[in-house]
């Protein structure tokens, strides 16, 4: 019965993860691509351009990154330095990947969490605005993404880490990150 109840939280922690990265990135990334083509067809061939646009590019950019990083973890499809782990079997690479999640992966998030929350938080109170004259006002917006995308980063790297250790218990089949099942 734990089983099954450790499965259906995983399966939704996941789903939560998936969508909570899969739905910003359909608006920002047709977004940016969009801003991105208008802003250099017409510094190149109307002669404008805009501090805001190029603002605009850099925060969605940003923002696509952040809302990525957690999907991206998920589905193994973040970079690695595989030349070692390769070479490794499957539990081997279980312990590597659920000992990296607890010295790396975990302090990393808290850290950034706590500090980025704080900035947002600072940029809000204060009203911060882009520094140029004419750029984007609202700065808090920008600088909120990163808590919330190392969150989802959190949330998936939980995920990897119980089914890795559900994994060296015997009770799944396969490492995680599983790649294109996640």
């Amino acid at each position: 019965m734990t089983v099954l109840r450790s499965r259906g939280l995983l399966g939704t922690v996941e789903a939560t993860v998936a969508w909570a990265c899969i739905i910003p990135s359909l608006i920002m990334l047709p977004l940016l691509i969009a801003v991105s083509v208008y802003d250099i067809v017409g510094r190149q061939f109307y002669n404008t351009g805009s501090t805001r646009l190029q603002e605009l590019e850099w925060h969605l950019f940003f923002g696509l990154v952040m809302a990525s990083i957690g999907y991206a973890y998920l589905r193994d499809a973040h970079v690695r330095i595989d030349v070692l782990r390769d070479r490794c079997s499957d539990r081997t690479k279980a312990t590597i990947e659920a000992v990296g999640y607890l010295l790396a992966l975990v302090p990393f998030c808290l850290v950034v969490m706590v500090y980025g929350s704080h900035l947002a938080w600072l940029a809000y109170a204060s009203g911060e605005r882009s520094r140029a004259a004419l750029g984007l006002p609202m700065r808090w917006i920008i600088k909120s993404t990163l808590p919330l995308g190392t969150f989802l980063l959190l949330l998936a790297g939980t995920s990897v880490f119980v089914r890795n250790v559900r994994f060296l218990l015997d009770r799944e089949p396969r490492p995680a990150p599983r790649g294109e099942e996640a």
